[in-house]
């Protein structure tokens, strides 16, 4: 099965992975509480500023793929109208297939007919 996760939700789960991971580093490291707490707000900077582009980075990957959506409905569209016009010269060409094979059955019967009345009258003659 596939996952299907946008940029922005790996995004949203790298950040959200790293706030956890500083937290835990934080709470294990042997260091003074101003160190700590300086260590927090460098973090806390850090998140602010990654995340401040998030909204513009999400609606910019809608975007895209909205665009990309409609260009695939657009390459259906025409795969659509090629394969109308193949299936219009398909029916056309067997339209002309079938004409000709009519008119030489047609022919066919005729000299067929014509044999067998002339064999008639043949066998007529002779009697």
């Amino acid at each position: 099965m596939r996952d299907d996760c946008g940029s922005g939700t790996t995004l949203l789960a790298f950040l959200t992975g790293t706030v956890i991971g500083a937290g835990i580093a934080l709470l294990y490291a042997p260091k003074t509480g101003e160190e700590t707490r300086e260590m927090l707000s460098e973090y806390s900077n850090d998140l602010r500023d990654k995340t401040r582009n998030l909204p513009s980075n999400l609606r910019g990957s809608a975007e895209d793929i909205a665009d990309r959506g409609r260009h695939l409905i657009d390459k259906g569209k025409d795969l659509i109208e090629q394969g109308t016009e193949m299936v219009n010269t398909g029916k056309g060409y067997l339209d002309e297939k079938k004409s000709a094979l009519s008119e030489a059955i047609e022919a066919g019967r005729n000299a067929m007919q014509a044999e067998k009345e002339e064999l008639s009258a043949s066998m007529e003659k002779d009697v």
